[in-house]
Protein backbone atom coordinates (compact mmCIF):
# COMPACT_ATOMS: atom_id res chain seq x y z
CA UNK A 1 0.00 0.00 0.00
CA UNK A 2 2.74 2.33 0.88
CA UNK A 3 4.29 1.54 -3.01
CA UNK A 4 1.05 2.88 -3.96
CA UNK A 5 1.29 5.48 -2.12
CA UNK A 6 4.78 7.16 -2.99
CA UNK A 7 3.65 6.22 -6.85
CA UNK A 8 0.11 8.53 -6.25
CA UNK A 9 2.67 11.15 -5.04
CA UNK A 10 5.17 10.86 -7.84
CA UNK A 11 2.93 10.76 -10.57
CA UNK A 12 -0.13 12.66 -9.47
CA UNK A 13 2.16 15.60 -9.01
CA UNK A 14 3.60 15.68 -12.53
CA UNK A 15 -0.03 15.42 -14.63
CA UNK A 16 -1.20 17.87 -12.22
CA UNK A 17 1.91 20.26 -13.72
CA UNK A 18 1.11 18.76 -17.62
CA UNK A 19 -2.32 19.68 -17.44
CA UNK A 20 -2.02 23.14 -16.35
CA UNK A 21 0.51 23.80 -18.77
CA UNK A 22 -1.20 21.92 -21.40
CA UNK A 23 -4.73 23.25 -20.51
CA UNK A 24 -3.07 27.29 -20.78
CA UNK A 25 -1.55 26.00 -24.37
CA UNK A 26 -5.01 24.88 -25.25
CA UNK A 27 -6.79 28.36 -24.18
CA UNK A 28 -4.56 30.64 -25.72
CA UNK A 29 -2.98 28.61 -28.58
CA UNK A 30 -5.80 25.92 -30.03
CA UNK A 31 -5.22 26.54 -33.48
CA UNK A 32 -2.04 25.10 -32.99
CA UNK A 33 -2.55 22.07 -30.93
CA UNK A 34 -5.16 21.10 -33.66
CA UNK A 35 -2.69 22.02 -36.52
CA UNK A 36 -0.52 19.71 -34.55
CA UNK A 37 -3.25 16.66 -34.30
CA UNK A 38 -4.55 16.89 -38.05
CA UNK A 39 -1.01 16.93 -39.34
CA UNK A 40 0.29 13.71 -37.81
CA UNK A 41 -3.90 12.26 -38.23
CA UNK A 42 -3.56 12.94 -42.04
CA UNK A 43 -6.34 14.42 -42.12
CA UNK A 44 -8.76 16.60 -39.96
CA UNK A 45 -9.90 14.88 -36.98
CA UNK A 46 -10.07 18.58 -35.04
CA UNK A 47 -11.79 21.04 -35.76
CA UNK A 48 -12.94 23.15 -32.93
CA UNK A 49 -13.16 22.31 -28.79
CA UNK A 50 -15.87 20.51 -28.51
CA UNK A 51 -17.72 18.83 -25.21
CA UNK A 52 -18.11 15.77 -26.84
CA UNK A 53 -14.06 14.88 -26.08
CA UNK A 54 -15.05 15.12 -22.70
CA UNK A 55 -18.34 13.72 -22.35
CA UNK A 56 -17.25 11.00 -21.18
CA UNK A 57 -15.21 12.37 -17.92
CA UNK A 58 -18.22 15.42 -17.14
CA UNK A 59 -20.95 13.24 -17.00
CA UNK A 60 -18.91 10.51 -14.53
CA UNK A 61 -18.21 13.20 -12.66
CA UNK A 62 -21.74 14.37 -12.37
CA UNK A 63 -23.00 10.62 -12.22
CA UNK A 64 -20.31 10.45 -9.33
CA UNK A 65 -21.87 13.31 -7.52
CA UNK A 66 -25.80 12.76 -7.77
CA UNK A 67 -24.19 8.73 -6.19
CA UNK A 68 -22.16 10.53 -3.41
CA UNK A 69 -25.71 12.06 -2.80
CA UNK A 70 -27.87 9.17 -2.97
CA UNK A 71 -25.15 7.47 -0.66
CA UNK A 72 -25.45 9.90 2.06
CA UNK A 73 -29.83 9.64 1.80
CA UNK A 74 -29.94 6.67 2.04
CA UNK A 75 -26.97 5.07 4.23
CA UNK A 76 -28.56 6.40 7.25
CA UNK A 77 -31.87 4.59 6.17
CA UNK A 78 -30.35 1.21 5.15
CA UNK A 79 -28.06 1.06 7.60
CA UNK A 80 -29.23 2.84 10.51
CA UNK A 81 -27.30 5.07 12.75
CA UNK A 82 -25.37 2.41 14.39
CA UNK A 83 -23.46 1.32 11.37
CA UNK A 84 -20.06 0.21 11.76
CA UNK A 85 -17.08 2.02 9.61
CA UNK A 86 -16.56 -1.34 7.87
CA UNK A 87 -20.70 -1.17 6.32
CA UNK A 88 -20.33 2.65 5.43
CA UNK A 89 -17.06 1.53 3.20
CA UNK A 90 -18.91 -1.77 1.63
CA UNK A 91 -21.68 0.22 1.17
CA UNK A 92 -19.65 3.25 -0.54
CA UNK A 93 -17.74 1.04 -2.71
CA UNK A 94 -21.16 -0.35 -4.39
CA UNK A 95 -21.96 3.36 -5.18
CA UNK A 96 -18.08 3.71 -6.36
CA UNK A 97 -18.58 0.31 -8.63
CA UNK A 98 -22.29 1.97 -10.28
CA UNK A 99 -20.46 4.86 -10.60
CA UNK A 100 -17.10 3.74 -12.45
CA UNK A 101 -19.38 0.91 -14.65
CA UNK A 102 -20.44 3.87 -17.37
CA UNK A 103 -16.97 5.20 -18.10
CA UNK A 104 -15.68 1.52 -18.20
CA UNK A 105 -18.27 0.59 -20.58
CA UNK A 106 -17.77 3.88 -22.87
CA UNK A 107 -14.44 3.16 -23.27
CA UNK A 108 -14.57 -0.70 -23.99
CA UNK A 109 -17.43 0.54 -27.11
CA UNK A 110 -14.46 3.32 -28.07
CA UNK A 111 -12.43 0.83 -28.71
CA UNK A 112 -14.89 -1.53 -30.56
CA UNK A 113 -15.04 1.01 -32.93
CA UNK A 114 -11.49 1.45 -33.50
CA UNK A 115 -11.73 -1.99 -34.67
CA UNK A 116 -14.13 -1.49 -36.59
CA UNK A 117 -12.87 1.87 -38.30
CA UNK A 118 -11.74 2.25 -42.27
CA UNK A 119 -8.87 4.81 -41.11
CA UNK A 120 -7.23 3.21 -38.24
CA UNK A 121 -4.45 6.05 -38.58
CA UNK A 122 -6.86 8.85 -38.10
CA UNK A 123 -8.90 6.88 -35.47
CA UNK A 124 -5.94 6.17 -33.13
CA UNK A 125 -4.92 9.87 -32.93
CA UNK A 126 -8.03 10.36 -32.38
CA UNK A 127 -8.03 8.25 -29.37
CA UNK A 128 -4.98 10.50 -28.38
CA UNK A 129 -6.10 13.44 -28.28
CA UNK A 130 -9.60 12.58 -26.50
CA UNK A 131 -6.72 10.78 -23.91
CA UNK A 132 -4.65 13.83 -23.24
CA UNK A 133 -7.52 16.61 -23.35
CA UNK A 134 -9.20 14.25 -20.76
CA UNK A 135 -6.44 13.79 -18.68
CA UNK A 136 -5.36 17.79 -19.29
CA UNK A 137 -9.31 18.46 -18.28
CA UNK A 138 -9.03 16.56 -15.14
CA UNK A 139 -5.65 17.73 -13.98
CA UNK A 140 -4.96 21.36 -14.63
CA UNK A 141 -8.22 22.26 -17.18
CA UNK A 142 -10.77 21.95 -14.64
CA UNK A 143 -8.35 24.80 -12.18
CA UNK A 144 -7.98 27.21 -15.23
CA UNK A 145 -11.35 26.99 -16.10
CA UNK A 146 -12.49 28.28 -12.47
CA UNK A 147 -9.87 30.95 -12.88
CA UNK A 148 -10.96 31.86 -16.60
CA UNK A 149 -14.87 31.82 -14.80
CA UNK A 150 -13.59 34.59 -11.95
CA UNK A 151 -11.71 36.55 -14.82
CA UNK A 152 -14.58 36.72 -16.87
CA UNK A 153 -16.66 38.03 -13.86
CA UNK A 154 -14.15 40.67 -12.70
CA UNK A 155 -13.37 41.79 -16.31
CA UNK A 156 -17.01 41.69 -17.87
CA UNK A 157 -17.58 45.38 -15.43
CA UNK A 158 -14.48 46.54 -17.22
CA UNK A 159 -13.69 47.87 -20.69
CA UNK A 160 -11.70 44.68 -20.93
CA UNK A 161 -15.13 42.40 -21.15
CA UNK A 162 -14.51 41.01 -24.28
CA UNK A 163 -11.29 38.97 -23.76
CA UNK A 164 -12.65 36.01 -22.21
CA UNK A 165 -15.85 35.78 -24.32
CA UNK A 166 -12.76 36.37 -27.59
CA UNK A 167 -10.83 32.91 -26.25
CA UNK A 168 -13.57 30.80 -26.24
CA UNK A 169 -15.42 32.23 -29.40
CA UNK A 170 -12.09 31.50 -31.01
CA UNK A 171 -11.49 28.05 -28.93
CA UNK A 172 -15.33 26.63 -29.80
CA UNK A 173 -16.43 28.63 -33.08
CA UNK A 174 -19.38 29.65 -31.51
CA UNK A 175 -20.44 32.60 -29.36
CA UNK A 176 -20.22 31.54 -25.98
CA UNK A 177 -21.49 34.40 -23.85
CA UNK A 178 -25.54 34.87 -23.30
CA UNK A 179 -26.31 38.45 -23.96
CA UNK A 180 -28.28 38.74 -20.28
CA UNK A 181 -26.54 38.43 -16.85
CA UNK A 182 -29.76 37.68 -15.08
CA UNK A 183 -27.69 34.18 -14.17
CA UNK A 184 -25.29 36.31 -11.80
CA UNK A 185 -28.48 36.82 -9.69
CA UNK A 186 -28.83 33.33 -8.80
CA UNK A 187 -24.95 33.18 -8.21
CA UNK A 188 -25.12 36.42 -5.68
CA UNK A 189 -28.51 35.28 -3.68
CA UNK A 190 -26.57 31.16 -3.16
CA UNK A 191 -23.68 33.48 -2.15
CA UNK A 192 -25.93 35.05 0.78
CA UNK A 193 -27.40 32.16 1.79
CA UNK A 194 -23.70 30.47 1.95
CA UNK A 195 -23.30 33.67 4.62
CA UNK A 196 -26.34 33.54 6.21
CA UNK A 197 -25.64 29.68 7.12
CA UNK A 198 -22.56 30.54 9.38
CA UNK A 199 -24.69 32.18 11.98
CA UNK A 200 -27.40 29.58 12.52
CA UNK A 201 -27.09 26.45 14.60
CA UNK A 202 -25.68 22.99 13.04
CA UNK A 203 -29.04 21.70 12.06
CA UNK A 204 -29.72 24.61 10.10
CA UNK A 205 -26.19 24.38 8.54
CA UNK A 206 -26.94 21.31 7.71
CA UNK A 207 -29.91 21.96 5.78
CA UNK A 208 -28.89 25.18 4.14
CA UNK A 209 -26.05 22.80 2.65
CA UNK A 210 -28.33 20.16 1.16
CA UNK A 211 -30.51 23.08 0.28
CA UNK A 212 -27.23 24.64 -1.81
CA UNK A 213 -25.80 20.67 -3.21
CA UNK A 214 -29.63 20.44 -4.39
CA UNK A 215 -30.07 23.62 -5.92
CA UNK A 216 -26.68 23.33 -7.90
CA UNK A 217 -28.05 19.86 -9.02
CA UNK A 218 -31.01 21.43 -10.16
CA UNK A 219 -29.39 23.56 -12.62
CA UNK A 220 -27.24 21.26 -13.68
CA UNK A 221 -29.92 18.50 -14.35
CA UNK A 222 -32.19 21.27 -16.09
CA UNK A 223 -28.34 22.58 -18.01
CA UNK A 224 -28.73 18.93 -19.39
CA UNK A 225 -32.09 18.84 -20.15
CA UNK A 226 -32.38 21.59 -21.93
CA UNK A 227 -29.04 20.76 -24.08
CA UNK A 228 -30.65 17.23 -25.20
CA UNK A 229 -33.77 19.03 -26.03
CA UNK A 230 -32.20 21.19 -28.72
CA UNK A 231 -31.58 20.91 -32.36
CA UNK A 232 -28.40 19.20 -33.00
CA UNK A 233 -27.18 22.22 -34.92
CA UNK A 234 -27.46 24.72 -32.12
CA UNK A 235 -26.56 21.94 -29.69
CA UNK A 236 -23.19 22.71 -29.32
CA UNK A 237 -23.92 26.40 -28.84
CA UNK A 238 -26.14 25.87 -26.11
CA UNK A 239 -23.54 23.43 -24.47
CA UNK A 240 -20.97 26.14 -24.19
CA UNK A 241 -23.26 28.62 -22.84
CA UNK A 242 -24.74 26.39 -19.99
CA UNK A 243 -20.97 25.95 -19.30
CA UNK A 244 -20.09 29.18 -19.00
CA UNK A 245 -22.72 30.39 -16.99
CA UNK A 246 -22.66 27.20 -14.56
CA UNK A 247 -19.02 28.21 -14.05
CA UNK A 248 -19.50 31.96 -13.25
CA UNK A 249 -22.56 31.39 -11.63
CA UNK A 250 -19.91 29.70 -9.43
CA UNK A 251 -17.56 32.54 -9.53
CA UNK A 252 -20.42 35.26 -8.81
CA UNK A 253 -21.26 32.82 -5.50
CA UNK A 254 -17.70 32.76 -4.32
CA UNK A 255 -17.01 36.50 -5.05
CA UNK A 256 -20.50 37.38 -3.20
CA UNK A 257 -19.73 35.70 0.19
CA UNK A 258 -15.65 37.20 0.40
CA UNK A 259 -17.07 40.79 -0.31
CA UNK A 260 -19.43 40.09 2.35
CA UNK A 261 -17.32 38.44 4.82
CA UNK A 262 -14.72 41.84 4.05
CA UNK A 263 -17.37 44.30 4.33
CA UNK A 264 -18.14 42.75 7.94
CA UNK A 265 -14.51 42.61 8.84
CA UNK A 266 -14.32 46.61 7.76
CA UNK A 267 -17.31 46.88 9.57
CA UNK A 268 -15.98 45.45 12.83
CA UNK A 269 -12.70 47.21 12.59
CA UNK A 270 -14.30 50.57 12.19
CA UNK A 271 -16.73 49.76 14.92
CA UNK A 272 -13.28 48.70 17.44
CA UNK A 273 -11.38 52.16 15.75
CA UNK A 274 -14.62 54.31 16.85
CA UNK A 275 -15.04 52.36 20.29
CA UNK A 276 -11.35 53.08 20.94
CA UNK A 277 -10.71 56.78 19.72
CA UNK A 278 -8.40 55.88 16.80
CA UNK A 279 -11.37 56.45 13.80
CA UNK A 280 -10.32 58.94 11.85
CA UNK A 281 -7.09 59.98 13.10
CA UNK A 282 -5.61 62.63 11.32
CA UNK A 283 -8.47 64.17 10.13
CA UNK A 284 -8.93 67.00 12.89
CA UNK A 285 -12.00 69.22 12.99
CA UNK A 286 -10.63 71.82 15.52
CA UNK A 287 -7.06 72.88 15.88
CA UNK A 288 -6.23 72.23 19.28
CA UNK A 289 -3.09 73.71 21.43
CA UNK A 290 -2.57 72.55 24.91
CA UNK A 291 0.20 71.82 27.06
CA UNK A 292 -1.40 67.77 27.80
CA UNK A 293 -0.85 66.96 24.06
CA UNK A 294 1.66 64.18 23.46
CA UNK A 295 2.62 62.16 20.44
CA UNK A 296 2.31 58.16 21.35
CA UNK A 297 3.96 55.34 19.36
CA UNK A 298 1.11 53.22 19.33
CA UNK A 299 -1.61 55.81 19.81
CA UNK A 300 -0.56 58.24 17.47
CA UNK A 301 -0.12 62.07 17.70
CA UNK A 302 -2.42 64.20 19.29
CA UNK A 303 -3.12 62.30 22.59
CA UNK A 304 -4.34 63.83 25.34
CA UNK A 305 -1.91 62.99 28.55
CA UNK A 306 -4.84 62.82 31.16
CA UNK A 307 -6.68 60.09 29.22
CA UNK A 308 -3.75 58.71 27.30
CA UNK A 309 -6.04 58.65 24.41
CA UNK A 310 -7.20 60.83 21.03
CA UNK A 311 -7.73 64.50 22.63
CA UNK A 312 -11.82 64.97 22.28
CA UNK A 313 -11.16 68.81 21.53
CA UNK A 314 -9.83 67.85 18.41
CA UNK A 315 -13.64 66.60 16.70
CA UNK A 316 -15.60 68.50 19.28
CA UNK A 317 -13.87 71.67 19.53
CA UNK A 318 -14.73 71.87 23.58
CA UNK A 319 -11.96 69.94 26.52
CA UNK A 320 -14.03 68.63 29.31
CA UNK A 321 -10.98 69.75 31.67
CA UNK A 322 -11.03 72.92 31.09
Amino acid sequence: MENVYLFLGLVVPFLSLFGLIFSCVVFFKFDKVKGWFNKRAGTEIVSSFSFRTLRTLILTMVLGYVMFLVYMLTSILILGESATEGQLLWYGVVFAVLTLAYPVWRIVQRFLQYGRSADKKADMWRIIYDVIMNITFLFGGIMLMVVVSFVAVILSLTKWSGFVPGRLRELSGVEVVPESKNYYIVGAVLGVVAVISQWVGDGGQTFIGWLVGISALAIILYAWYQIRNTPKEDRKQITWQWGYMILTTYAVFTITWILIFVALALLVLYIILMATGHAGSGKDKYKVTCDNLTDDVINGRGVCSITNSRCTARDSGSCPYK
